[in-house]
């Protein structure tokens, strides 16, 4: 059976939110942070940089409060989590893991993003814009809850510019006449492996 355009975006929406929830999860419980911390961290790494392109493209209702379900779903996360002790948020490996859920989310929201701007009639550039920033602003303000500085703020890895190219990709391979969800996944595929790349060979913006 052939995905619709509607259902092949909230298939991606939806492992975009569980990725960066995950990442929401991971980080707040390495600051001490309580179940309702956690939540709300999880609820804005996962929600937030779609809420704001929404509200930049007028686009109602927001995504979150049409799928319910999510938050639902996260909450009980958020809940789990605290099953698993300071000790294991800290570990090498769940450090990796974030990275990686990450990489996943900046993915998989560039491609969405751009591809929610483009239906609601955005030209081709603010599609691009939208997309990035459907792709950073979650972990923008998750970072920010947090404490830190974010990543995409940092003289470090390329990353926003990884979700920049995805969503150019998606758009261009959707122009040459794509269908929307291998468009959405060759985009995808583009942010993370360039992310890849910078991250393994230290690529950085030359300014």
């Amino acid at each position: 059976m052939i995905l619709s355009v509607n259902n092949s975006i909230s298939l991606v929406e939806l492992l975009g939110v569980l990725a960066f929830a995950f990442t929401g999860i991971i980080e707040a419980r390495k600051k001490g942070m309580d179940l309702v911390g956690v939540y709300t961290v999880s609820m804005i790494a996962a929600f937030g940089g779609g809420t704001i392109r929404d509200v930049l493209i007028n686009h109602y209702p927001l995504y979150w409060i049409t799928h319910s379900g999510y938050a639902v779903m996260l909450l009980g996360f958020a809940v789990a989590s605290s099953l698993l002790g300071t000790a294991f948020y800290e570990n090498t490996r769940v450090n990796n893991a974030f990275e990686v859920l990450d990489t996943l989310g900046l993915g998989l929201f560039s491609t969405a993003g751009a591809s929610v701007a483009h239906q609601t009639g955005c030209d081709f550039y603010i599609s691009m814009l939208l997309g990035v920033a459907t792709a950073v602003f979650g972990g923008i303000l998750r970072d920010i809850v947090c404490n830190e500085i974010p990543k995409v703020f940092r003289r470090n890895e390329l990353y926003a510019t990884c979700a920049f190219v995805g969503s150019l990709v998606f758009l261009a391979t959707l122009q040459f006449g794509l269908s929307t969800l291998p468009a959405m996944l060759a985009g995808t595929l583009a942010t993370v492996l360039l992310r890849l790349f910078s991250v393994k060979y230290s690529i950085k913006l030359p300014f």
